[in-house]
């Protein structure tokens, strides 16, 4: 497999980074686009209709959370490699397919929020994008394309935190048929699972680091 080094090659490695943060951007755009006041006779209220516009606008915080995400995630990743080779710009490629696919899950969620296979839908989407994600981080570290690689506890720590989304949105996508909307819970379960765990990991890991 070809590599691209961050220093020998900073073009072909800059182009990886670009592509990637105009994807994440035009998911961000898109995502707005999901807004609208629905149609309405020239008596209703303001109020009213920002009313039944809720769950597009619970949608949009929920996606926008998750993009946001996602982007920090894959930052972090790129932040870690000092170099990438065809294997992970190959998985790059499903990797932002996925990301794209978020504003019409989120569509599909804010249209019919009262349809299980909705949140299946959106759980589904995320869990692949998830997979992707950690399997990027797996192959990065495989052929030695980090600047450091994964040993002892920071590396079970990786294992955990890219494990997590997987489980949480997998999860949801398997139970929405019978919890509902509640499948909401497990994904926002990641944020605050995340950052204990990343707290965990700076703790656990920083004695390795100054000694």
């Amino acid at each position: 497999m070809r590599r691209y080094d961050r220093d020998a090659d900073p073009v072909e490695f800059g182009r990886v980074v670009a592509l990637t943060d105009g994807v994440f951007a035009i998911a961000l755009t898109l995502l707005v686009l999901d807004l609208a006041l629905p149609t309405q006779a020239a008596d209703a209220s303001l109020a009213g209709a920002l009313a039944d516009t809720a769950p597009r606008f619970f949608a949009f915080a929920i996606s926008v959370a998750v993009v946001g995400t996602f982007f920090l995630s894959h930052h972090e990743l790129l932040s870690m490699l000092q170099k990438v080779d065809t294997g992970l710009l190959s998985l790059t490629i499903p990797y932002l397919g996925l990301i794209v696919l978020i504003p019409f899950a989120q569509s599909v969620l804010s249209e019919r929020p009262g349809e299980p296979l909705a949140f299946a839908l959106y759980g589904l989407v995320l869990g692949c994008a998830s997979m992707i994600a950690a399997y990027m981080l797996w192959h990065a570290h495989r052929r030695g394309l980090l600047r450091e690689p994964l040993v002892g506890r920071n590396a079970w720590f990786e294992v955990a935190r890219s494990g997590l989304p997987i489980v949480s949105f997998l999860a949801s996508a398997g139970l929405a048929f019978l919890i509902g909307e509640w499948a909401v819970l497990f994904w926002v379960a990641i944020w605050p699972l995340d950052a204990i765990l990343a707290r965990l990991q700076r703790r656990e890991t920083q004695p390795a680091a100054t000694s």
